[in-house]
């Protein structure tokens, strides 16, 4: 069983420090239960296990931890029977107090030692606190023992910190047929291995832009890595415990101190997790990208593929997850996907007036394609590069932040074909009980001096910038969608478009969260890029076919 080695390890005299970021409902809490009778009846000290909050402790006290100490002869032989040495949260064994608290509590973290840590669900406590209660076991510098076993987090965070710090150990299962070991990753449709499943006639319902549950259970199937071999495992009992038994740990960090250990697994690892729910959760997570709601997406990395979240898509370098997105096309050719292409513009002042365009292609389902990109120095050859890469009109989106008057004047002149946006520093609109990326409203192009009756209002699109932008690092991550670059784009484009970034920030209620932040001064590409957004869900190419009708109607009500 997967899970033996880190008892193992608890047992091992050698090894001080276990970490564990893994899959929800994968034995966690029941190893660090295992591992507690055995500490208290064959080397025993005190123990301290911390939950995230008080009445997590509690509950785990009455419901798990008492009832597996009396119903386990070894312990109950030693249990206090004095109702002063036994308490809920406390209980005095002979050499061993075992105390339970929950992390909200600077105090209960802070000055008694304790030989044995056990943190709990560590992703969830306050910040610091972490840290706060790793000192507990100072005073045993020799044999004391921490272990972590939690859902991770975020990216950096201290339960992140730690896991790299020990020897990252992955479980690698066998093929029956090749003979070879591999990681047992979800993949993604582009690999050779992983969690696959058929988008056919047979499982999705394109009318309606859904997939047909039984069927699509039905073609769910795990492939070996090794190219050169066809075996699969299917979302049975037997095959995944097959999965769970027939495996080794491998170390991914050899040069780990010998005294850490960390281990990761996701869902896919532990029998009595089925698969179907874990794809629908990832579909559904997929969907609710369309609407803006990253936190689903966020769950299902988290709490079912065990892996922590970033927004700067996982690599640590801009060129790296830029490269990802190549593909080896010529934008001068025709693509058969396409339904739309955009100029988007980004109006400059300082130096001279100028613009920067961004020239993509779309097509329905979030595809598009990178054809132009680059900086115009006047009106007249921004107009001469929309009519080269035959951009209508109507498709030419241009930013009014700063140069109102003047973008506006541009519009009247196409015949009120170009379109005026604007962002907004917001995560979205709240619609109909939906998030939009956009609003729509009119505006008088001449700012209230007096016109004549041949100039008429137009149309502003508001968009929520901090949604676009979360958006983009969504096609960026190649989570969803069809997000194409041409090969040899320049350093401008890459650093542009990756300049935005998140970072952690501390509120005045003691919470961390994560804000946008600008890593670099020059921008102005990304916001052509996110401006392709706005256009592509101002069409409906963002979203399924039963989407459409509604957005139209929201678009006329704003």
């Amino acid at each position: 069983m997967f899970v033996r080695q880190i008892m193992e390890d608890f047992a091992d005299p050698e090894v001080n420090e276990i970490t564990v970021i893994c899959s929800a409902q994968s034995g966690k809490t029941l190893t660090l239960l295992a591992v507690v009778p055995w500490t208290l009846t064959q080397n025993p000290g005190p123990i301290l296990w911390v939950t995230a909050k008080l009445n997590e402790a509690k509950k785990l006290s009455k419901g798990r931890l008492l009832p597996l100490l009396e119903k386990t002869a070894p312990t109950a032989e030693i249990m206090p029977t004095n109702r002063m040495f036994r308490t809920t949260l406390e209980i005095y064994f002979p050499g061993a107090p075992l105390i339970i608290t929950g992390s909200e509590s600077p105090a209960s973290l802070q000055s008694t030692p304790f030989r044995y840590l056990i943190l709990d669900e560590a992703r969830s406590y306050p910040k610091g606190a972490l840290e706060m209660v790793s000192q507990r076991t100072e005073s045993y510098t020799h044999n004391y023992k921490k272990v972590i076993i939690t859902t991770p987090a975020d990216e950096g965070d201290a339960v992140h910190r730690s896991y790299l710090g020990g020897h990252q150990a992955r479980w690698e299962v066998e093929c029956p047929v090749c003979g070879n070991y591999h990681d047992m990753g979800w993949g993604d449709q582009s690999t050779s291995g992983g969690l696959k499943w058929d988008k056919t006639d047979e499982t999705y319902d394109g009318e309606k832009g859904g997939y047909r549950a039984d069927a699509l259970a039905e073609t769910i199937r795990y492939h070996c890595w090794n190219p050169e071999c066809d075996h699969v495992w299917r979302d049975t009992v037997p095959e995944r415990k097959y999965i769970s038994t027939r495996g080794k740990w491998v170390s991914y960090n050899p040069n780990a101190p010998s005294n850490r250990k960390s281990y990761t697994w996701n869902a896919l690892v532990p029998w009595w997790r089925g698969w179907k729910k874990q794809v629908f959760q990832f579909l559904d997570a997929k969907k609710a990208l369309e609407w803006s709601e990253h936190e689903p997406l966020k769950s299902h990395i988290n709490e079912t593929r065990g892996e922590v979240w970033t927004d700067q898509l996982r690599y640590g370098d801009d060129d790296k997850y830029i490269a990802d997105r190549v593909v080896d096309y010529d934008p001068m050719l025709p693509w058969e996907l396409e339904v739309h292409r955009f100029m988007s513009v980004d109006v400059q002042g300082a130096g001279g007036r100028h613009f920067w365009y961004v020239i993509r292609a779309w097509g329905a389902g979030a595809k598009s394609r990178l054809l132009a990109y680059g900086k115009a120095h006047s009106w007249e050859e921004l107009q001469s590069k929309a009519e080269e890469w035959n951009v209508v009109e109507d498709n030419v989106v241009i930013d009014s932040g700063q140069w109102a008057p003047e973008v506006y004047q541009k519009i009247i002149d196409s015949g009120y074909r170009w379109k005026a946006l604007k962002g907004d520093d917001k995560d979205g609109y709240k619609i109909r009980g939906k998030t939009w990326l956009f609003t729509k409203s009119m505006v008088d192009p001449t700012l209230g001096r007096k016109k004549n009756l041949n100039i008429r209002d137009i149309e502003l699109y508001v968009w929520a910038k901090y949604g676009v932008i979360a958006r983009m690092y969504a096609f960026l991550h190649g989570v969803m969608g069809q997000w194409e670059i041409f090969p040899h784009t320049g350093q401008d484009y890459n650093l542009q478009v990756t300049t935005w970034d998140r970072r952690a920030r501390m509120g005045r209620n003691g919470h961390e969260s994560l804000e946008w932040y600008q890593r670099r001064k020059e921008d102005h590409l990304a916001d052509c890029e996110q401006m392709q957004i706005v256009a592509a869900a101002a069409t409906g190419l963002l979203h399924m076919p039963e989407d459409l009708e509604l957005w139209k109607k929201a678009g006329e009500s704003d």
